[in-house]
């Protein structure tokens, strides 16, 4: 059954991923505003919230800001080569309709570099919003599982590219599966750090 030309049960599953990346986002504009009221409950003195950003930052290493830019830009890229690569979900936008690219032997690497520019951008602020976390170091190796569960992704969606006309659910459910995993774990640290902070 289609809607528009879009599958229901697939772009359904695509509201999800929008709606996960959304509540990360609103959980973390709810932390900042609750440690801020926390702050105005029991600061005397003139309040400056440029103050407590920079009081509340916490450096998180190098190995863990590369590897969550690097999420970030693979999320991008794993969620275009899911939706885009084959006509099945979106007939009229995805990876054949553009002929000139799709016939190149690199034309899956030149539609990812295409998906990867929007993640990059948004990758450059990641290392500031995970700054006013506490993570810990358990947090951070169950993190470390993103981008591979992003590159699994990304494999099953090339194969399904690979072997287009022909169709594989499996392949597709699976490489769902690892870029809804890898969104959860990358809003983890935010979702901990709002209901730790709520609690108080």
């Amino acid at each position: 059954m289609n809607l528009l030309g879009h599958d229901i049960f697939e772009a359904y599953m695509l509201i999800c991923l929008v709606a996960i990346l959304l509540l990360g986002g609103t959980l973390h504009v709810m932390y900042l505003k609750m440690i801020e009221s926390m702050v105005l409950r029991t600061e005397e003195s003139d309040f400056n919230l440029g103050d407590l950003m920079r009081s509340m930052h916490i450096s998180q290493g190098s190995n863990f800001n590369i590897m969550m830019i690097l999420s970030w830009s693979l999320l991008f890229v794993a969620l275009a080569f899911l939706y885009l690569l084959t006509p099945s979900i979106f007939p009229e936008w995805n990876y054949f309709k553009i002929p000139r690219v799709a016939s190149l032997d690199w034309g899956f690497a030149i539609f990812g570099v295409a998906a990867l520019i929007p993640g990059a951008l948004i990758s450059i602020f990641v290392p500031k919003v995970y700054s006013y976390y506490l993570i810990h170091k358990r947090l951070k190796a169950i993190a470390a599982a993103t981008p591979v569960l992003l590159l699994g992704s990304i494999i099953c969606s090339m194969h399904l590219g690979i072997i287009y006309p022909t169709s594989n659910p499996f392949f597709w459910n699976l490489g769902y599966m690892m870029l809804a995993a890898a969104a959860v774990l990358m809003i983890l640290p935010i979702s901990i750090g709002f209901l730790e902070a709520w609690r108080q």
